[in-house]
């Protein structure tokens, strides 16, 4: 090779060495600049999603304010459309038919001086034993008579003895016309009664004293 080539490559080659670096240099700058654009935009991106997410339950909670009033609000006003317990009440006493009350107990137990007497018992809630008899009463002791079969009616009534079970030591006038006392018991005199009864025109005859006797000795 001569010796003027040589120089020439030699002063040929800083040259492109030169813009082989200008070029580089522009290269690196480029993908600098790229780097940079495309962290920019990734960064911005995730903090545009977290605005998003966070705004979100947000714009619910205003949505749901919008169409919803406060709780508060809305139990102060149910409490005042709800009738309270005394209205209610009255409400169901005006509609609802009268239940009927239940008699009450008005018998009276007393104590006898009469040794075979255990207690008297006296009510003035007894009703007369209806009667089919009409005219002038006459109190009968004929025991095939319509009012002798009235008076153990009447007996049965307050003692709940059955006249299958009754039997009927005696039945006689008790101080007046219209005035008569029975001496019954069960069958197996485990329970003993006297009944007073007095004869009421047009309605029978009416129970105005049970005594329970413990024996029957002297009882008529």
């Amino acid at each position: 090779m001569s010796e003027r080539q040589t120089r020439s490559s030699r002063h040929l080659q800083p040259s492109r060495n030169k813009k082989l670096d200008k070029i580089l240099n522009v290269l690196i700058g480029i993908v600098i600049i790229l780097i940079v654009l495309t962290a920019t935009y990734v960064f911005k991106w995730q903090d545009d999603a977290q605005d998003d997410v966070k705004e979100e339950p947000v714009q619910e909670q205003k949505n749901d304010d919008g169409d919803k009033e406060p709780p508060n609000k809305n139990d102060s006003s149910d409490k005042g459309n709800q009738p309270t317990e005394e209205e209610q009440s009255g409400e169901e006493d005006e509609t609802s038919p009268e239940d009927p009350q239940p008699e009450q107990n008005t018998a009276v137990e007393t104590t006898s001086d009469d040794p075979i007497v255990n207690r008297v018992v006296t009510d003035k809630n007894w009703k007369p034993t209806p009667t089919t008899q009409t005219g002038a009463h006459v109190s009968s002791y004929d025991s095939s008579s319509v009012d002798w079969a009235e008076k153990l009616a009447t007996v049965t009534a307050v003692t709940g003895i059955t006249n299958d079970n009754m039997i009927v030591w005696r039945v006689q006038n008790n101080g007046g016309a219209n005035k008569a006392i029975a001496t019954v018991s069960t069958k197996d005199k485990s329970e003993m009664y006297r009944v007073s009864m007095e004869w009421i025109d047009n309605e029978g005859w009416l129970p105005v004293k049970l005594e329970q006797l413990n024996t029957l000795e002297g009882a008529y």
